[in-house]
């Protein structure tokens, strides 16, 4: 009986790398290397998940690079189905980026709660696809792990200034070229031909900056706000000498302290060119955590201004290259973000004195990073309802970061009251407002955090509080858990075949579950309703949770029922799994299980059946076996079964022979049965009559008349002995 296709919705093709740069400058040699490796069509015919890794600096290009590579015609023609990017940073929330790559593959209604749920989902949806991964600003190769998701048709290049990622492809980025560093320089918003006297002092400066590509920027940004190269270059030059007395990078190489000196020099001279007013908005980006998108909506709570003066702003600070473009954005707007190292200095302008001992320093705001949050968080209580978090009006940023900016303040009781508040209906107020956003990632890690530090502040005193916040938040994640993988069989189904589910959510949540026994059998019958390009990984899924049952009885269960569904490149692993099973008995229900797929298993699936002691057993393993046996194993089977100690057994296991003989015409089988009769005179055993009468149908097909004479003279003799 069939089913009606599910098909999954259409999407758009992702593409999540940001924009280049207006002075974008190609970086030739550096593209093709990397290029050349993402398009190896050795891996593709391997089905190998190549993975690339480019090593270097901080502020050399790493992440432009990337960009530039996801933009080339060739790699977009290769990787058909999109490009995905997430910037981790120091500390990522893995959930909530790995969530937003499930949204922008076109499913916005799978929850996953924990980065391994998230994980095994984008396999799924993956699966079969070919999709550049682009994992930016990694500093922790277990983090990078989670995104190695991929097919053999995907690739995953990765960015990391020194993070060992294993079995990657290194490629060590170095600085720019003279010629790449001084088109950069001639690449202004508003592009023009230097003069000779121009380029010479164009290339002194892109010397001096250590042919970096941000300080090349920031001192672009500078020269397109007026400055002289000749002053531009007397400043960096003095600048660089006056950080070099400070002696900031000790243990650094002298190489490596010039490049550090010059973005260094580079960032002083860009802020030293902001009024005080546009250095002090600059410097509240310090109470931001790194690598965040950054709009407009945020930026006026940040400010304490409107909108429409927080996006001038922004732009501001765009074109003087303290900011980057975005990769999304917000109510039709641009949103930007900031480069880690230009996030440092942020970082410490907020925290610096407002009036510096020393001259030459920035004056800062003054303020501990403690007042800073709780500044922020004052500003956003205001555009709260009654003071209730959960009615924020979204902004793109706080939504994913309260709770965040609640631990820095260390206003820790605000969390839990937090994840207290109601709607008027009596929901959850902040599950539902961050669900209403698709957000439900940000809830999962606010619940993880929230507990986390429940588990932090426990004391002798504090035990009863402690415990009934645990025991709510474990509700929470139980409520979540039981939605996403304690699932009936017949609901699971139901779900996909009414298109409640796409194949992948229903697949996805599947795999959520714990209990490998319940997972397997949920994918066995899943796999019916799945399209071509799911159903292998799905029986592949389902063959892998079989393995992992303890129960041997339940393990030779999900084989058996997988058997029939296995495609040939699985069944290797599914006999792998039926051999390891200890127990006789099952182990011969599983291999009888499979034997319909690999006949050639049938020798050692009668073998297994003959070892099992138990009788009943034995004799159900030989039945099982009999319908699937070609003529030469039926003497064995036979030996097998007049082994049999119990009459009834006995007879119920000749039986199921018998109906397999029956179907055979005169073979070498005659003289086995007259050899058979022979035995069982000379063991003079009486229950031989119930034997007979267990074959008495297949007598015909044995031997004809003689076979019939045979028998009957048996009847005799064993009426005659035992009366």
């Amino acid at each position: 009986m069939g089913t009606d296709k599910v098909k999954s919705p259409k999407i758009d093709i992702p593409f999540q790398a940001p924009p280049l740069a207006p002075n974008f400058v190609e970086r030739p040699s550096q593209q093709q290397a990397v290029k050349a490796v993402l398009l190896w069509q050795g891996a593709f015919n391997q089905g190998t998940l190549v993975v690339t890794a480019i090593y270097g600096l901080g502020g050399i290009g790493k992440s432009t690079l990337a960009a530039a590579t996801a933009h080339d015609e060739d790699v977009k023609a290769c990787f058909t189905d999109g490009v995905l990017w997430a910037t981790l940073s120091k500390e990522p929330d893995l959930l909530q980026l790995l969530s937003s790559w499930i949204q922008a593959l076109g499913d916005n209604n799978y929850k996953p709660i924990k980065p391994d749920d998230a994980k095994r989902h984008l396999q799924t949806l993956l699966y079969n696809k070919k999709v550049l991964l682009v994992v930016d600003d990694a500093w922790n190769s277990e983090h990078v792990e989670y995104f190695q998701v991929g097919s053999g048709g995907c690739r995953v290049l990765v960015t990391t200034r020194e993070a060992v990622i294993p079995g990657a492809s290194r490629y060590d980025l170095d600085v720019m070229t003279k010629s790449e560093s001084l088109k950069l320089l001639e690449n202004q918003p508003q592009p023009r031909q230097l003069t000779q006297a121009e380029k010479q002092q164009a290339e002194l400066l892109a010397e001096t900056v250590g042919y970096l590509p941000l300080a090349l920027e920031l001192a672009a940004a500078q020269i397109a706000d007026g400055i002289t190269w000749s002053e531009l270059l007397e400043d960096l030059r003095a600048e660089i000498a006056h950080l070099d007395t400070l002696d900031l990078f000790v243990n650094c190489s002298s190489e490596e302290k010039r490049k550090k000196y010059s973005l260094v020099a580079s960032f002083n001279l860009s802020l030293n060119s902001l009024t005080p007013e546009l250095l002090q908005q600059f410097a509240w980006f310090g109470v931001l955590p790194e690598d965040v998108v950054i709009t407009h909506a945020m930026g006026a709570t940040l400010w304490g201004i409107n909108p429409r003066q927080a996006l001038t702003i922004l732009r501001q600070l765009r074109s003087k290259a303290l900011l980057q473009t975005g990769t999304i954005q917000f109510d039709n707007k641009p949103t930007y973000r900031l480069h880690d190292l230009i996030h440092d200095v942020a970082v410490g302008l907020l925290t610096d004195e407002k009036v510096p001992n020393q001259s030459e320093k920035l004056p800062g705001l003054g303020l501990s990073l403690t007042a800073a949050h709780s500044a922020l968080l004052n500003r956003y209580r205001e555009k709260t309802q009654s003071g209730q978090w959960h009615t924020l009006p979204t902004d793109g940023y706080i939504h994913a970061h309260l709770t965040w900016h609640f631990k820095q303040a260390n206003q820790l009781l605000q969390i839990h009251q937090l994840l207290q508040e109601e709607t008027p209906a009596g929901g959850n107020g902040w599950y539902e407002a961050c669900a209403s956003l698709g957000q439900t990632a940000n809830f999962v890690t606010d619940v993880a955090r929230a507990w986390q530090l429940a588990e932090d502040s426990w004391t002798l005193t504090t035990l009863p509080q402690v415990i009934g916040l645990q025991c709510r938040y474990a509700l929470i994640i139980a409520s979540l858990n039981s939605l996403a993988a304690n699932l009936p069989v017949e609901l699971l189904i139901a779900l996909v075949q009414k298109n409640v589910w796409t194949p992948e959510q229903g697949l996805a949540y599947v795999l959520q579950s714990s209990n490998p026994r319940q997972k397997a059998n949920l994918l066995t019958e899943l796999v019916n309703h799945l399209p071509p390009n799911l159903k292998q990984l799905g029986l592949s899924k389902a063959l892998a949770a079989a393995r992992e049952i303890q129960d041997e009885s339940s393990r030779a269960d999900a084989l058996s029922s997988l058997a029939d569904k296995l495609p040939p490149d699985l069944l290797p692993e599914a006999l792998a799994a039926a051999r390891s099973i200890q127990s006789e008995e099952y182990r011969a229900k599983a291999l009888s299980s499979l034997a319909d797929k690999l006949p050639e298993l049938l020798p050692e699936a009668l073998a297994a059946a003959r070892e099992i002691q138990d009788e009943r057993y034995r004799a159900e393993a030989l039945s099982s076996l009999a319908d699937k046996l070609p003529p030469e194993l039926l003497p064995e089977a036979l030996a097998a079964a007049r082994e049999i100690q119990s009459e009834s057994t006995r007879a119920e296991a000749l039986s199921s022979l018998a109906d397999k003989l029956s179907q055979i015409q005169k073979t070498s089988l005659f003289n086995h049965w007259r050899d058979t009769l022979h035995i069982l005179f000379v063991h003079t055993r009486p229950n031989l009559l119930s034997d007979i009468n267990a074959l008495t149908p297949a007598i015909p097909a044995l031997g004809g008349q003689q076979a019939v004479k045979d028998t009957a003279d048996a009847i005799q003799d064993v009426s005659r002995w035992w009366g």
